[in-house]
């Protein structure tokens, strides 16, 4: 175990993008393990990416498995960064970085200095600006391997949009770090790929090759590194540096979320009324259906020449996805470790639509879509 941490520095230390930051003055940041083990390895891999010290909340520091300070140990949840963010405010710091308990996942939040609003970013945006800027900064150098990334099935198209324009490879996954990490793995020792990134929309990240697994402590590092250049060289927030994103690569608002079920056998029968007897769904609502993937038992793929669909299938975990005619893609499946039903619905927007419409119409079709494939009140799904 020891030597395995004597390790970690110089192998996080693989991962950087740029060659130095030492003498660029950047954003100030604000670091919070948490409660968790983060806080001595975070300061480690600053130091190895030659970024400037952090500001580390206090009150977070140190581990503490009674997590007095947060009303839940996941940076994700509703409350969790507010102390980290009142923190940084009283240092001056715009910019927030969380690992979980575990280090093993990264949040970001910051601070419009103008407006005093606190824009907190959810995985799939900060996978979309790591995935891009590995890409940038490593993946245009390579030469005789085409670069390979991945993401969960359940997380946003953006960064296969991405893969599509830049010409890099991008595969789709089961959810889980067991699946993207083993497909990341398997791609890098084939002769014609190396994998540089990897992700899941529940903000864990895989950075480089050296480790592929989620690492919150590597990933934190190369995204500081990365917000470095969007403040002091493209004179940007991250926030605009997202919709740069966006305005090239095409809008994609998501609505992801959850409900709890108190019995898991009501999932069977969900899913088994969106099957139909086999004939699936051909619309909800207005909404027209354009193609089904239903990776239950034995599996089904109408975009498939056989109709088996690609990813693995199973009776125990089935996972239904919809895709329909104005772009959007819902998907549904239930947690393997919590009671809870989830359900990820993204829109791409059409070409030359702002963002505001496509969420305005996303915000109007997911709720038609969660009542009437979901039927909450009937199966006894409760909102959080």
């Amino acid at each position: 175990q020891g030597q395995l941490i004597a390790d970690y520095k110089p192998n996080s230390a693989a991962t950087e993008t740029l060659e130095s930051t030492a003498s660029i003055a950047p954003p100030s940041f604000v670091y919070t393990a948490m409660h968790g083990v983060g806080h001595k390895y975070a300061k480690q891999v600053f130091e190895a990416f030659d970024l400037p010290p952090f500001h580390s909340v206090p009150q977070q520091q140190e581990p503490d498995a009674s997590f007095p300070t947060v009303p839940f140990p996941n940076p994700e949840e509703k409350g969790a960064l507010d102390l980290a963010k009142s923190f940084a405010e009283s240092k001056n710091a715009c910019i927030v970085l969380a690992n979980d308990p575990d280090a093993d996942r990264l949040a970001v939040a910051e601070l419009d200095r103008v407006t005093k609003q606190w824009t907190v970013f959810h995985g799939d945006q900060i996978g979309a600006m790591l995935g891009l800027w590995i890409w940038e900064q490593v993946g245009k150098k390579i030469s005789g391997k085409k670069v390979a990334m991945c993401a969960s099935t359940a997380s946003s198209k953006l960064l296969k949009q991405i893969a599509d324009v830049e010409g890099f490879h991008f595969e789709d996954t089961m959810t889980g770090f067991k699946w993207i990490g083993s497909r990341l793995n398997e791609l890098n020792r084939t002769e014609e790929y190396t994998s540089l990134f990897g992700y899941e929309e529940a903000i864990g990240f895989c950075c480089g090759n050296t480790l592929f697994d989620k690492d919150g402590i590597s990933a934190m590092a190369v995204f500081a590194e990365l917000t470095c250049n969007v403040y002091l060289e493209q004179k940007q927030t991250l926030k605009q540096h997202l919709q740069g994103i966006y305005d090239k690569y095409g809008e994609f608002v998501t609505d992801n979320g959850y409900y709890f079920m108190h019995d898991s056998g009501v999932v069977g029968p969900i899913m088994d009324r969106i099957r139909s007897g086999g004939k699936y769904d051909i619309d909800v609502g207005p909404y027209e259906i354009e193609s089904v993937r239903d990776l239950g038992e034995p599996g089904y793929d109408s975009l498939t020449p056989d109709n088996k669909p690609t990813l693995p299938t199973s009776k125990s975990s089935p996972m239904m996805t919809l895709r329909f005619t104005n772009g959007c893609i819902a998907q549904f499946r239930a947690s393997g470790t919590e009671p809870k039903f989830k359900y990820y619905i993204e829109l791409k927007g059409k070409p030359g639509v702002p963002r505001s419409e496509v969420a305005k119409e996303l915000a109007e079709m997911a709720p038609t879509i969660l009542e009437k494939l979901l039927e909450p009140s009937k199966n006894g799904l409760k909102v959080p």
